[in-house]
């Protein structure tokens, strides 16, 4: 080798040296600090381009790091959770470095286990209640069995209907707010009211009375879902509420106390969306198992101590701050007495709006100590929601699932998912035309007909922001439409 040439290849290698050493450095420090309040975002997770303008930009500010970037101004908040000691210039930029040498140019598109079946007989879809003037925009969808009605509310509008199982329209109520859960009750409903449905830190939700519109609960921070509990079982009123919020949030107990209801957190994070209720501990006690998003994503056993206070808690299962968590069940799927999870993710409204092929339905099965390991996947881009129930009537669990951020510009149809369980963690998958028509975020299940089996209604999210972002991220797709319900009625034998 000649000298000119050994002195090349010597340069190229200590190049390449301090390229590796830049990188691990920036590894290291991300390592650190990204991962110092949720679970570490891998570059792989997205794009170069979408780290580079969407995600770091709005994260310098939660390390106490100015770009002087108009996204870094819009992600500043004054309830932002910043580091104590701000993250050095040079530091954040060797952050920045690691993740735009190491993350893919674009990420590879979902490969599904098994190429669905279209528009399969045993479900007939259509409209809810045809040509019914709507914003479109459903954000609470409950089937009352008890009283054989349909409880129908959206934003924009800030309306909420009463159908009878008829379909048949009873009454309707003008909110202050958009609605987000409800309570029915004999002689009164409890609706959960969200204040601003938009992401936001003002504690503007309630949870009102009808048809008086007593307010029994005021200052929430975007309420998203309510149950009525009795922890302590003195009798007395309790609400188990989770905040979502922004910035700001809480999963939060409120106790009545002396005529009014006095607040007991059990976390202060925001990102709360859903919980159920389940003695997970066996030691007869009810706990709760509740869901966060925004940030830490993640789920999370509270556990009852016997007097209706949670003083421990167990993280069951933690997720990236892209995974996007909508929502998630539990059920036992395999059959040994034990709850196991199915969880959703496909939640695209962030700082990261490209089709990501980790969306989808996930199950999470319980190895009976309240270890969960994933154990099936579907994906599904966009996945907002999963019901479990026996449609078929074979005696396992099937999943019917919604999407609102689908690939529209190559298979729309995949935007309402019915997958069926035929044993071992096996689904046959099914999707259906009618999905084309819109987004969708919602469900509720009842047998609206009498006959034994489980019909389904299907609430439509049609936020213009969120379909014009998904048609620039992935082709020009079908303009959306404005039934916003549908009925998949039932007809398996």
């Amino acid at each position: 080798m000649t000298s000119s040439r050994a002195a090349v290849l010597c340069m190229v290698l200590v190049l390449a040296g301090c390229a590796k050493a830049r990188r691990s450095q920036g590894e290291r420090l991300a390592r650190t600090f990204c991962a110092g309040c949720h679970a570490f975002p891998e570059p792989a997770l997205l794009p170069k381009g979408t780290w580079q303008s969407g995600v770091l930009p709005a994260m310098a500010p939660r390390l106490g790091v100015s770009t002087g970037s108009l996204s870094s101004k819009v992600s500043s908040s004054p309830y932002m959770t910043v580091l104590a000691q701000p993250l050095p210039r040079e530091d954040w930029d060797k952050i920045v470095a690691y993740y735009l040498a190491t993350a893919p140019d674009s990420l590879p598109y979902q490969s599904l286990p098994v190429e669905p079946q279209l528009d399969p007989p045993f479900f007939k879809t259509g409209p809810f209640v045809p040509r019914l003037q709507s914003s479109a925009i459903v954000t609470l969808l409950h089937a009352d069995s008890t009283h054989h009605r349909i409880i129908v509310g959206e934003a924009g509008t800030n309306v909420m209907r009463v159908f009878d199982w008829n379909r048949r329209l009873h009454s309707t109520t003008k909110l202050g707010s958009p609605p987000t859960d409800v309570i029915v009750e004999d002689t009164r409903m409890l609706v959960l009211e969200s204040g601003i449905l938009d992401p936001n830190d003002e504690p503007r939700g309630s949870l009102i009375e009808l048809p008086s519109g007593k307010v029994l609960i005021d200052s929430l921070y975007r309420p998203v879902f309510v149950r009525r509990v009795n922890f302590d079982r003195d009798g007395r009123s309790e609400f188990l509420i989770c905040e979502y919020g922004d910035n700001r949030g809480r999963l939060a107990l409120y106790r009545e106390e002396g005529g009014k209801f006095v607040r007991h957190v059990l976390d202060a994070t925001p990102g709360a969306i859903r919980f159920e209720i389940h003695d997970l501990t066996g030691d007869g006690n009810p706990d709760i198992v509740a869901l966060f998003a925004q940030g830490d994503e993640r789920i999370v056993l509270f556990e009852n101590d016997g007097t209706g206070n949670f003083p421990h808690e167990r993280v069951l299962a933690r997720f990236p701050p892209v995974y996007g968590s909508m929502h998630f069940v539990m059920h036992d799927f395999n059959g040994d007495g034990k709850l196991d999870i199915v969880y959703v993710n496909g939640d695209n409204f962030d700082y990261s709006r490209v089709l990501k092929p980790y969306h989808g339905i996930h199950i999470l099965e319980n190895d009976g100590q309240n270890n969960f390991q994933e154990r099936y996947v579907y994906p599904l881009y966009g996945a907002a929601q999963a019901v479990v129930a026996d449609f078929d009537h074979d005696g396992d669990p099937d999943i019917l699932a919604v999407s609102n951020f689908a690939d529209l510009s190559r298979h729309p149809e995949r935007g309402i998912t019915y997958l069926e369980n035929v044993g071992r963690y096996q689904f046959t998958p099914y999707v259906f035309s009618i999905a084309a028509t819109n987004q969708w975020n919602v469900m509720a299940l009842a047998d609206l007909n009498g006959d034994g089996r489980l019909d389904a209604l299907i609430g439509a999210m049609s936020l213009a922001n969120i379909a014009a972002g998904q048609r620039q991220f992935s082709g020009q797709g079908p303009e959306l439409g404005k039934d916003p319900v549908l009925l998949f009625e039932n007809r398996m034998h």
